[in-house]
């Protein structure tokens, strides 16, 4: 078992955002399913010029919508992992503790404000 390191939150801070994190990682990865789903139904249907380049448009924004759910979701992978290891709402950088209001408002938060992570 992962050595547990102490922390400013209380365990039934730690389960509520355990189950936030949770949540949200099912949330990306049904958002990631669901354009998969998607980008296969329209790569089989024919289509007319004007039809493709509505899905070329359509394809590069999911493109940079999968790009920003993708890093989202391994940051939220990556504070699930924190909680499993006892390092959960610590900076990375400082090691200082994250404000609770921060992480109410970004759970999955790798700093405090001022450090911008």
């Amino acid at each position: 078992m992962p050595e547990r390191t102490s922390t400013h939150l209380s365990e039934a801070d730690l389960h509520r955002f355990r189950a936030a994190l949770s949540r949200k990682r099912d949330e990306l990865l049904a958002v990631r399913a669901a354009g998969e789903a998607d980008r296969r139904g329209q790569n089989e249907l024919e289509s007319d010029d004007g039809d493709l380049a509505e899905q070329v448009i359509e394809q590069d924004s999911a493109l940079r919508i999968g790009a920003f759910d993708g890093a989202l979701l391994a940051d939220v992978e990556r504070a699930l992992a924190k909680l499993e290891a006892g390092t959960y709402g610590t900076s990375e950088a400082t090691g200082d503790p994250i404000p609770l209001e921060r992480l109410e408002a970004i759970p999955w938060a790798r700093g405090t404000v001022r450090e911008g992570r």
